[in-house]
């Protein structure tokens, strides 16, 4: 998973690129669009410390990366155009857009996932070695906050704590309340477990706060805190480092040097830098966008978009019903 500055300028750069109608419903309810883009990573963050909460939520984001992709986003879609009750709450088609606007961010963050995963899972097998005292998942953070850093710097021309555009995402007590009934929905019926509004509210409003202090000019306190939290939370998947003012990386993560890698999933080699990952995932993205447009116009069938998705995995990029083990 990229981080959540990489999501939210893959948003941005996505909006460019999509029709004027589907550009109107998403600034409509443009909320939920940015919240949608850092897809189900916010059950991450549920615990400030977990021993004040022996909960698991963060082991919901793992499943929805890896399991039952085709559907979730199956039911994520008829939830928005069947769940009456919430219409009878809100008008049809404020509920429907609240919901539409969600998943169009929802499938960027699924796209960039899916595309950059296999490229970031190699630099981690090939900087095993260099690192090696570091745990897999920590390595893992360490790479994908050096690319963000890295990106916003070629992008922006800006560093970590002087940019904050991908959290000022404020939503509505309606926007709220339907955000926290899908999850509910959805991880009871594709993934039989149980989990409150009130928890997931929690999960949302626990990641703004600590992706503040994460991204933040480094401070005595944000380090203490996000020290405690990495320890603490179960499964944890926080950085427990604030940014760093990346401006180079000896490691070439961005492989602009267009040196040759090997996907450790599909075994095919590449020497595709970072940059032209990003590039080609925009086009996918506009390209699923305009399939699933279709379906609401009535104009496929849900079924032929399901294909098109292939049940592929956030992690791999492989269909989740094989057997690709992530052992990196």
């Amino acid at each position: 998973m990229p981080r959540a500055i990489t999501h939210y300028l893959f948003a941005m750069d996505c909006l460019d690129k999509l029709d004027i109608n589907t550009k109107n419903i998403i600034n409509d309810n443009f909320d939920m669009y940015l919240l949608g883009c850092q897809g189900p990573n916010f059950f991450n963050y549920y615990n400030d410390f977990s021993f004040f909460n022996n909960k698991n939520i963060s082991q919901l984001n793992a499943l929805i990366h890896s399991k039952n992709i085709n559907l979730f986003l199956k039911n994520m879609i008829m939830y928005s155009k069947n769940k009456e009750s919430l219409k009878y709450v809100f008008n049809d088609s404020n509920f429907s857009n609240i919901c539409i606007s969600y998943i169009y961010g929802y499938l960027t963050h699924y796209i960039l996932d899916k595309e950059s995963h296999p490229y970031i899972y190699s630099l981690q097998k090939n900087l095993r070695s260099k690192y090696k005292y570091r745990s897999s998942i920590a390595l893992h953070k360490s790479i994908e906050t050096h690319i963000d850093s890295l990106l916003l710097l070629k992008f922006k021309n800006l560093k970590p704590y002087e940019f904050k555009d991908y959290l000022y995402i404020n939503l509505s007590n309606h926007e709220l309340i339907i955000f926290s009934d899908m999850y509910s929905y959805l991880v009871s019926s594709v993934y039989e477990k149980s989990i409150s509004g009130d928890d997931i509210k929690k999960s949302f409003r626990t990641f703004k706060k600590v992706e503040k202090k994460i991204n933040s000019s480094p401070n005595i306190l944000s380090k203490i805190y996000l020290n405690i939290k990495n320890k603490t939370a179960k499964n944890s998947f926080i950085n427990n480092e604030v940014y760093s003012n990346y401006t180079h990386c000896i490691n070439d993560l961005l492989n602009e040097n267009h040196n040759k890698w090997v996907d450790p999933f599909s075994n095919q080699e590449s020497n595709s830098s970072y940059l032209d990952i990003y590039k080609d995932s925009l086009g996918l993205y506009v390209d699923l966008i305009n399939y699933l447009n279709l379906y609401f116009d009535s104009r496929i069938s849900l079924y032929s978009l399901l294909v098109k998705l292939d049940n592929k995995s956030f992690l791999t990029n492989q269909n989740c019903d094989t057997d690709n083990v992530i052992l990196i």
